[in-house]
């Protein structure tokens, strides 16, 4: 990966089962130092990792100034692709048939498996953002992500699934079907029902990341998993990490609006309705589901990002706004004081409105 002061990372408007090592570390990350010589002393590098995880890929920057070179474990970044394969294909993935999340989704309804913390964590923030939103936001969702050809099946023909087929998928969706046991680390099954936590498993990942960062004593850095975001410090010059929101043109990566991130730390998550889609009959269909509706959104709310103090939950809001649409996910975002930016597709093209929290985090001058 090409490290630079310069850089500008662009969001998309957009953790008991345990797998050998050889496995989880299939794709290695590559590590890449780059010394600074315009950084506030002259003893400056930047730690560059990238890996694959979760189907995209991860990029984490370090800025590490003076004698904290010295404190980085030397296996830090085997450490970080351990832990991410881990999330992903011992737990969070629908891919794979040894994961924690499809051995659940697998069960027979009253059933229940027990699982990591980290699936239980994700449920129960789903949870808070399914209520909070009206049901916008709902993970046991994957009967219609499947049905609509989203899903780890794929799609085969780009063809709309019929009313039958749709309202078949509807019966098998609600978060009541689910039953969170803490004290038994179980996650069980009330009705027939299966997960998919696509919508909030990378903004765990990035958490998770960021926390091993902390531990390992780094204070500066910027770790990103598609496109879902967390910075803390400055880089090695001293300055801001630069982050920006794309304009959501498929197939580009045009910035639409740059952030200011050097407030406090910050964790970052977009989501936009562009990049995955398939088209039928002249029409686009998009990855975000309606779960009330069963059907993708056709509004015009193009994307939102979602600035919060954990990526996880911004992950869960970007997803739940955008499929409220710009009024309503406007309203309820001022009412739970969230920062949400929301880009809208018109006939000029494309503008932006956001929620009175999101107003520090804007940089006015492009």
């Amino acid at each position: 990966m090409q490290t630079g002061s310069a850089r500008l990372w662009v969001l998309p408007a957009i953790v008991l089962c345990f797998l050998p090592l050889a496995l989880l570390l299939s794709n290695p990350p590559s590590v890449n130092i780059q010394r600074s010589t315009p950084g506030p002393s002259h003893d400056s590098v930047v730690l560059a990792l990238t890996g694959q995880t979760m189907g995209t890929r991860y990029h984490i920057q370090i800025a590490l100034h003076g004698k904290a070179q010295q404190a980085l474990p030397d296996n830090l970044d085997e450490l970080i692709a351990t832990r991410l394969a881990y999330l992903d294909k011992g737990l969070f993935s629908t891919y794979s048939p040894d994961s924690q999340l499809s051995r659940f989704n697998a069960l027979d309804a009253g059933k229940g498996l027990v699982v990591d913390s980290a699936i239980l964590d994700a449920v129960d923030t789903a949870r808070q953002v399914f209520q909070l939103s009206g049901g916008a936001f709902d993970v046991t969702i994957k009967p219609l992500v499947d049905v609509w050809g989203f899903g780890s099946t794929g799609h085969t023909e780009n063809a709309v699934p019929d009313a039958q087929a749709i309202a078949l998928a509807r019966t098998k969706v609600g978060m009541s079907r689910l039953n969170v046991d803490r004290e038994n680390m179980t996650l069980a099954k009330r009705g027939d029902v299966s997960l998919d936590l696509s919508a909030i498993a990378k903004g765990y990942a990035v958490d998770v990341v960021a926390g091993l960062l902390l531990s390992a004593g780094v204070d500066n850095y910027l770790v990103e998993i598609g496109g879902e975001l967390a910075s803390r410090g400055v880089k090695d010059t001293g300055e801001p990490w630069k982050v920006g929101i794309e304009t959501p043109v498929p197939g580009e990566a045009i910035l639409f609006q740059t952030l200011k991130t050097g407030i406090k730390p910050l964790a970052i998550a977009a989501s936009g309705n562009y990049r995955n889609v398939f088209h039928a009959k002249g029409q686009a269909y998009s990855h975000l589901i309606d779960p009330v509706s069963g059907a993708p959104i056709t509004h015009d709310l193009a994307a939102v990002t979602v600035i919060s103090e954990s990526a996880m939950q911004a992950d869960a809001w970007a997803t739940a706004l955008n499929i409220m649409g710009v009024d309503k996910g406007m309203e309820l975002a001022n009412q739970l004081q969230l920062a949400a930016y929301f880009i809208v597709a018109d006939d000029a093209g494309f503008r932006s409105v956001h929620s009175d929290a999101f107003s520090p985090y804007l940089n006015q001058a492009q």
